[in-house]
């Protein structure tokens, strides 16, 4: 199995709003996306997708999360701004946008770091 993984970065903010902690006030990340793409083959030409396509593709899904209070942002003016629900959220996404190409590889994950110690993970499993 091939993999490849692209990421990029966004700012936001979000409050999670009944956590018996500090994250229940409002504060921000410098959010850092990884996005990992798997396929059995590559093609001739030695790649299993262009990475310039796969970063195109995740810069778009996170263009609408950059610079805003996440909370304000659908799903997450329903849905808790969680790690963990970015991750997912984000992986339906491009996952969506995905599967609406040529692309021969398919999503595996997203991984998504609110800081440098701090991660989660959405496999779509």
């Amino acid at each position: 199995m091939y993999r490849i993984g692209i990421k990029c970065r966004f700012s936001a903010a979000h409050q999670l709003e009944g956590h018996p902690g500090r994250c229940s006030r409002l504060h921000g990340h410098s959010w850092k996306v990884e996005a990992v793409f798997a396929a059995g083959e590559i093609s001739s030409e030695g790649m299993l997708l262009d990475f310039d396509d796969a970063g195109a593709a995740l810069e778009d899904v996170v263009a609408p999360f950059d610079h805003c209070l996440l909370n304000q942002v659908e799903p997450f003016n329903r849905v808790a701004p969680t790690a963990e629900n970015v991750a997912r959220e984000i992986f339906e996404r491009l996952d969506s946008r995905a599967r609406g190409t040529a692309w021969p590889a398919s999503l595996e994950s997203v991984t998504v770091w609110e800081s440098e110690d701090a991660r989660a993970t959405f496999d779509g499993g």
